[in-house]
């Protein structure tokens, strides 16, 4: 790439990141000359990539016109692939929401089955594109699985059993006619954490995934962690109780096990069963339901507590390991809110160094449901947009 290209590209890159910036702050940022950027900013223009209000009369000393890219230079489509169901969006290349569809989960007893879900949920983006359907021009995928990024390949989603061994980049591409791409619905999640927390993101952000299992995912100086073969940050499946309950992955006592959604429902239907007395908490309850009742019924406040335990001697593994600035809670225990926080806090000062616990943010995370469709689909559009050939492409920023 020469560096006139090279330019361009980092200038793209940091207006898909912070979505405005001005000549002069480009200027200042990049440290090359004036005019050099200013000969970059226009051959983007140029290309219909980037917009730029024009200045009417003579300079007053105003703040200069901000540069953002063009909404309508490409939409791109993301889907999300949940237990509960299929999420899919189409946004604008300034990352906007144009459309928004999710369509519950059917018996999923068969992988033809996973995929008419995933097909019936393009087709509906694609009838409420209509005539703007031309300007999609590629597919991001949140696979809730183990994935072979390199090669767009699913290769396991145990919560999920027909999901697997499957060229998913392949079948969507097929599906669609757009090129598209693959990535584990934890990095996609961490890399919307960082992206939320923009000016000022923290150094390292280590994210902590509640929602369909327990998943993980790490970002440092901008910089998504995906390890040499793309299977890292599988906190769920770190055992945390020997001898406890089966695993879908096949070992026993993994944190996806006994202290996931699903296992703390189980673990509750067992003390239920055992007759311990939990105050009238409902048997279809909201994780915010359940912190409540844990602040009043003794029987909840164990159950609760022990749930605490368990996910602090998983994060205490990632706090020792990785040493990160903020942990973010995602997911259905976000809805725990301070009484989780507070206990994991508690929980690390006892398994960890003092200096890692003790500056360390716990933030709950304030991520929409559509919100892994729109990173996975803001994902493909900066490939798109940027050009890439895939080498750069775990970069937050």
């Amino acid at each position: 790439m020469s560096r006139r290209n090279e330019l361009k590209h980092a200038l793209l890159q940091h207006l898909l990141l912070h979505g405005r910036a001005t000549r002069p702050e480009l200027v200042a940022l990049t440290g090359v000359r004036a005019a050099t950027v200013f000969e970059a900013v226009d051959g983007l223009k140029a290309l219909g990539i980037v917009e730029e209000p024009e200045r009417r009369g003579r300079k007053t000393g105003r703040r200069a016109p901000e540069l953002s890219c063009a909404p309508d230079c490409c939409h791109v489509v993301g889907v999300d692939l949940r237990l509960s169901g299929c999420v899919g969006v189409i946004i604008n290349a300034a990352g906007e929401v144009i459309h928004e569809v999710e369509h519950p989960a059917g018996s999923r007893q068969t992988l033809l089955s996973v995929k008419r879900e995933i097909l019936e949920v393009l087709q509906h983006l694609r009838d409420l594109s209509a005539d703007r359907w031309h300007l999609v021009k590629g597919l991001g995928f949140a696979d809730p699985g183990l994935v072979d990024v390199e090669r767009n390949y699913s290769i396991r989603a145990v919560n999920i059993p027909p999901w697997q061994e499957l060229e998913t980049g392949r079948m969507l591409k097929n599906a669609s006619g757009l090129p598209s791409r693959v990535w584990p619905e934890a990095m996609v999640k961490t890399r919307m954490e960082y992206l939320q927390r923009l000016p000022e993101p923290p150094e390292s952000l280590f994210n902590l995934v509640t929602d369909d299992g327990i998943g993980g995912g790490f970002v440092k100086n901008g910089e998504l962690f995906t390890g040499s073969s793309g299977r890292s940050m599988e906190i769920g499946h770190i055992v945390v109780r020997p001898g406890g309950a089966r695993c879908q992955c096949g070992n026993s006592g993994c944190l996806e096990a006994v202290a996931s959604p699903a296992g703390l429902r189980a673990g509750i239907t067992e003390s239920r069963i055992a007759g311990v007395d939990l105050g009238g908490l409902p048997e279809k309850f909201t994780m915010a339901e359940f912190s409540e009742f844990a602040a009043r019924n003794r029987g909840v406040r164990i159950i609760a507590d022990q749930l605490c335990r368990d996910l602090a001697k998983a994060l205490s593994v990632a706090v020792m390991l990785l040493n990160p600035e903020m942990i973010v809670i995602s997911g259905e225990f976000a809805d725990l809110g301070e009484y989780l926080t507070s206990s994991l806090r508690r929980e690390l000062e006892l398994r960890c160094f003092p200096e890692s616990v003790r500056e360390l943010k716990i933030e709950i995370s304030t991520l929409k449901t559509s919100d892994t469709a729109r990173g996975a689909a803001m994902m493909m559009r900066d490939l798109i947009l940027l050009g890439e050939t895939g080498k750069n492409e775990n970069r937050c920023r």
